[in-house]
């Protein structure tokens, strides 16, 4: 029994297998012939789907089961279907949604499909911008819009897998031609890929998306490769597409503001990065672009189209921060190369984009075509006309703002170019040399274009370095300011600052055919930028250091040679200082020039250094020699002033040189102090005024002041104080239309010195006839007030007094002079002869203090006479006589001769030491020698008589007579006609008389006795008595020279 139940419930066990495989069979081989409608399955198909806020209901116009192979799975295609919610309201529409399900599991009877696949769905979605960054992607809430099944489906993907739900087991969903477009919500512009794929594939970690499209803009293909995840716990989504044929100009519609783009034909591959919330939320963006081969051309903005080579470009984007990030740009356009780098901040004010746009390589001679037309118009203009040659980088760094969102109102906040240049022409100014080879940089912003050059060159010189900087180019009048380093020979430096359009006085620069040497320079220039350019619109400042330098004849006929100074020019100033050489002597050089109109001085020249005194004549200046001989120290200054007058100014260290004036007997040898300081003061066109100087030096002090006529002749000297041995006085000489004026003052004067100076000058005027020594000689009044006259071992006292000299002929005089107790000097006119008045109250005292001989007391000396001035050197003849006097032995003084001897020589024949009555003679004076004649004098005891001579240049004199003894008796026949005479030898002679003679220097008279003549009668006596010289002048004829 059981085992037949058990074979019955085989049986029917096996009927049943075969049956429903013979079903299963048939349904199989049906659904390979062609989809079955399972209409029927509507009200099942109603099954809830799971998704996070709802429970939503299917509804499909048509549902089939299709089988295509047994190595495919089974498809239950929903066709028309129609997602709606609680409410009965549509939430999501597809054309056709297809779920494959695994043959084991239909034949198992488990519906759950592992893959749903979408077919020509239409996804639309918004690109929403704030302040034109990418904010969020929103699907497009219009109902043709089928993104919403997707959506459905990404969440069943994202749900944890069961064994409940229809879609309890989905893991991959596939989206087929499915119809793709994005549209810019802001500008309404939208991009469309008619048959798009995408693979969305359920992970541990969330979806997983792959999909590509190819877009359509203005009717050229955009391919788009896009993989990406979306997280399960719905958090985040992070999606890199690869984009290739993009092209800028694509966008230009999305905004009036970027219409510009359109000028951008570049094909564009890329790589977008993109991370955001699972809400849309866009978190951050990495976009990296390459591309090439595309041409640039923007209209009004750029005067040239340019081909782009090469585009290699990165941007991020932090939705965080707010910021987008360019990190790099660069377009390769064939003879440049522009990078392109900035930073995009949203802040709640507004919006900022700070960036900077390099340019590399471009030809100065095409800058022009890469130039902005309206970027720095006034800096793009001046560029053009004056940059040429060589290459440039140029690059600008800007800072955009907008308020809130709107783009429209976006504003230049900051806008700074910079440039690199290399090998550049720079014209800088019309009518001058241009820079070549010039490198360096520069900068633009705020209308002012600022150069630093590097280095260059312009017309033989070296330009290592400066600045120029252009102003208000904005503006209609625009200035220039520019400093230049030069350096080069010093001729070439010359000849460009001698250039006219400079504007520099001629006496600044020398000409370049008399200098030598190198010049480093900096050269300052300020100008109008303006075609018409006048000197006085230029402002020049130099700097200028001088090595080696030499010029040629910078002082008359002296070279300067060696020198290192420093040349300043600027603000109406020129100062140069320094060192060097004239005629191989070292000096420090200084030189000032002022030009403003009110300036305190026109010019300054200073010199110091040690010269030789014959290089004073050389440098065109009086020469010193023989004067001064040898080397002397000198610290000169030069200064004109505004109104053309000038003054000198110089100290001079006089130890080395050695100083001779013949007219003072004074001398100075090398090694001895010496000082002298002078004070010029010129008239305009450099003629000699005044001179005050003060010297001194081995004995000599010297102070007064010089005064000069038109041709620089002496006028008149000042001298406050000349102090020489024993002589100090004060000087006034003045020259007139007649001749010269002097006032002599003083404590004393030795009267040898005078003598000296006289001689010394009427040797000058013998060399030079028409020189001013001679024509000072015409005539010469003086005024004396002295108090002391020295001689050589005395004094004479004081002088005061007046006296005019004619030539060497003293025309009038009226003398006091304080030796002799009181001494009295006339000469006056005569018709055509001078009168002499000479008197002297004591004339033994005035020989005992001047020094000339002791021994003489008392005595009254009156000489009276006349000149005869038919002669050239007038003669003098006239009397003498002295009042009571007498002989006295004297204690010697050292070098002063006594009359001693010559009292002892009378004391043989009486009483020497008697009171003589008086004197009387006949006088004649030549030059410097008095004759005397027919001298007799007398007293009590003794009688004497003399002639002979008296040389006062030489201080000698040579006398000759006869003493007679018991003069009274002895004299008596010399007054009997014929006889007496003859017995006495004439008148006050002696029948008895001595013959003696005084002969030899005055400070050493010897005396001589002959006892012969005692005998001898008076005839014969003449014989040891015969004038010590007896050739007397003849008289004058007319071939004589007369006096005038």
């Amino acid at each position: 029994m059981v085992k037949r139940a058990y074979r019955v419930a085989l049986r029917v066990t096996a009927g049943f297998v075969i049956g429903v495989g013979v079903l299963v069979a048939v349904a199989a081989l049906r659904l390979m012939a062609g989809p079955i409608d399972l209409d029927f399955l509507k009200t099942r198909i109603t099954e809830h789907f799971d998704v996070p806020d709802a429970k939503v209901k299917i509804h499909a116009d048509r549902i089939y089961v299709e089988w295509s192979a047994l190595s495919q799975p089974v498809r239950l295609v929903l066709s028309g279907l129609k997602v709606s919610n609680t409410a009965g309201e549509a939430i999501a529409t597809a054309p056709s949604v297809a779920l494959s399900f695994e043959p084991r599991s239909v034949i198992r009877g488990r519906f759950l499909p592992t893959s749903i696949v979408v077919d020509r769905p239409t996804l639309d979605a918004d690109l929403a911008r704030e302040g034109g960054m990418l904010r969020r992607v929103l699907a497009n809430p219009e109902t043709h819009s089928q993104g919403e099944i997707v959506d459905l489906l990404v969440d069943q993907l994202l749900a944890e897998p069961n064994q409940t739900s229809l879609l309890g087991q989905l893991d991959t969903v596939l989206v087929q031609r499915a119809r793709v477009s994005l549209r810019d919500v802001a500008s309404g512009v939208a991009w469309t890929a008619p048959a798009a794929t995408a693979r969305l594939t359920r992970d541990t970690s969330g979806v997983v998306i792959v999909a590509s499209a190819q877009f359509s803009s203005g009717g050229e293909p955009i391919d788009v490769s896009l993989s990406g995840f979306y997280a399960r716990d719905r958090s985040r989504i992070f999606v890199e597409a690869n984009i290739d044929g993009l092209k800028p100009l694509m966008f230009a519609d999305l905004s009036p503001d970027v219409a510009l783009l359109r000028g951008i034909d570049i094909a564009l591959a890329g790589r977008l990065r993109v991370e955001a919330s699972g809400g849309g939320e866009i978190r951050s963006v990495e976009i990296d672009i390459s591309g090439g081969n595309g041409k640039v051309t923007l209209p009004g903005v750029l005067p040239a189209p340019h081909p782009v080579r090469a585009v290699n470009a990165r941007v991020l984007v932090d939705a965080a921060t707010h910021t987008a990030r360019i990190e790099k740009i660069e377009l390769d356009i064939g003879a440049a190369v522009v990078s392109i780098a900035g930073v995009g901040i949203k802040k709640p004010e507004g919006q900022t984009l700070t960036g900077r746009v390099d340019v590399r390589k471009i030809p100065v001679s095409r800058l022009g075509d890469y130039w902005p037309l309206e970027f720095a118009p006034g800096g793009r203009q001046w560029a053009l006309a004056n940059l040429s040659n060589g290459e440039i980088d140029v690059a600008a760094e800007f800072a955009l703002s907008a308020p809130g969102n709107e783009i429209s109102e976006l504003k230049v906040d900051r806008l700074v170019g910079l440039m690199d240049y290399r090998g550049m022409t720079l014209r800088y100014m019309p009518h001058m040399p241009e820079l070549q080879g010039v490198s360096g940089k520069a900068r633009f912003e705020g209308g002012t274009l600022h150069f630093d050059v590097a280095g260059g060159n312009a017309v033989g010189l070296r330009v290592t370095g400066g600045t120029i900087d252009l102003t208000d180019l904005d503006h209609p009048m625009s200035h220039a300011k520019m400093q230049l380093l030069v350096a080069g020979p010093a001729p070439r430096v010359a000849q460009f600052l001698a250039r006219r359009q400079l504007g520099l006085p001629k006496d600044v620069v020398y000409d370049y055919r008399r200098v030598g040497g190198d010049v480093a320079a900096d050269i300052s220039l300020a100008f109008p930028l303006v075609e018409s350019l006048a000197v006085a619109d230029i402002d020049v400042k130099v700097d200028a250091e001088l090595r080696g330098f030499s010029l040629r004849g910078a002082l008359g006929d002296v070279d300067l040679s060696d020198a290192v100074a420093r040349v300043k020019y600027g603000n109406s100033e020129l100062s140069v200082s320094g060192t060097g050489k004239l005629d191989g002597n070292a000096v420090e050089i200084g030189w000032r020039e002022l030009y403003a109109a009110k300036a305190p001085f026109r010019r300054r020249y200073e010199l110091k250094g040690t010269m030789p005194a014959a290089l004073v004549a050389k440098a065109g200046f009086p020469s010193p020699e023989p004067y001064v001989t040898g080397p002397v120290g000198i610290a000169l200054q030069y200064q004109v002033a505004p109104n053309g007058t000038g003054e000198v100014t110089g100290r001079f260290d006089l130890k080395a040189a050695k100083l001779g004036l013949q007219p003072l007997a004074w001398t100075k040898d090398s090694g001895t102090d010496a000082q002298f300081t002078m004070a010029l003061k010129l008239a305009a066109g450099g003629k000699l005024t005044t001179a005050d100087f003060e010297g001194r030096g081995n004995g000599l002090q010297a102070k007064g002041q010089m005064r000069f006529s038109g041709d620089n002749a002496v006028q008149q000297v000042t001298l406050q104080q000349v102090k020489i041995g024993q002589t100090d006085i004060a000087v006034d000489w003045k020259r007139g239309p007649n001749g010269v004026e002097v006032s002599l003052k003083g404590k004393a004067l030795e009267l040898q010195r005078v003598r000296d100076m006289l001689k010394a000058r009427a040797e000058i005027a013998a060399k030079e006839p028409k020189g001013a020594a001679a024509v000072s000689r015409t005539s010469t009044k003086a005024v004396v007030q002295l108090e002391q006259i020295l001689v050589k071992r005395g004094t004479l006292g004081y002088l005061n007094g007046r006296l005019e000299l004619v030539g060497e002929r003293v025309a009038s005089a009226d003398m006091t002079l304080g030796g002799g107790k009181g001494s009295t000097l006339r000469i006056t006119p005569a018709g055509k002869n001078r009168h002499l008045f000479f008197y002297v109250a004591d004339f033994g005292q005035l020989l005992k203090d001047a020094g000339w001989i002791d021994g003489l007391v008392g005595g009254y000396l009156h000489i009276e006479g006349q000149f005869n001035d038919l002669w050239a050197d007038p003669p003098f003849d006239g009397t003498l006589k002295m009042g009571p006097y007498r002989l006295q032995v004297v204690n010697q003084r050292t070098d002063i001769g006594t009359l001693n001897a010559a009292i002892e020589g009378l004391g043989r024949a009486g009483d020497a030491t008697q009171q003589f009555d008086n004197l009387e003679a006949k006088i004649t004076k030549a030059a410097d020698r008095i004759d005397v004649r027919n001298g007799r004098t007398s007293g009590r005891s003794i009688g004497l008589t003399t002639q002979g001579w008296l040389d006062l240049g030489h201080e000698t004199a040579q006398l000759r007579g006869v003493v007679v003894p018991a003069f009274a008796l002895n004299n008596l026949l010399s007054n009997v006609p014929l006889l007496g005479p003859l017995l006495t030898g004439g008148k006050d002679g002696g029948l008895f008389a001595i013959s003696y003679s005084l002969e030899g220097p005055f400070d050493d008279l010897k005396s001589n006795v002959s006892m012969m003549s005692a005998v001898t009668p008076g005839v014969l006596r003449e014989i040891f008595n015969a004038p010590p010289d007896s050739n007397t002048p003849a008289a004058p004829t007319s071939e004589m020279n007369r006096a005038p």
